[in-house]
């Protein structure tokens, strides 16, 4: 077994470890955001309704309210977020599938000889 392919599974072993503290952190961001969005949302809706404002027509004027479109955006920004911390997750843990392979290959071969 090389040295080198060792140590970049050591290496990406260390990254999959603060991936996954990372994809926890932007899980946690992720559902602020959400409750934060659907807080906003629901005091403006009752804000509507006070008002007298159909029914029908709420979900049409929430849709162009700045601050509700504000904390919209803030939730879909930390859901790219997370989706992508889980993605590199699968990345290295995928590359530390195949260098397990090399290393396994590698040391076969080695045992044949």
């Amino acid at each position: 077994m090389s040295i080198e392919l060792y140590q970049e599974l050591r290496e990406l072993e260390r990254l999959l470890d603060l991936a996954l503290k990372e994809a926890v952190a932007r899980g946690r961001a992720m559902t602020a955001a959400e409750a934060k969005y659907y807080t906003v949302k629901d005091m403006r809706v009752r804000e509507l309704m006070e008002e007298n404002k159909s029914a029908t027509i709420i979900n049409m004027i929430i849709k162009g309210e700045p601050g509700v479109n504000d904390a919209l955006h803030e939730y879909r920004n930390s859901e790219v977020e997370y989706k992508n911390a889980c993605e590199a997750i699968n990345a290295y843990k995928l590359r530390m599938r195949i260098i397990e392979a090399q290393i396994e290959r590698e040391w076969t071969q080695a045992g044949r000889e």
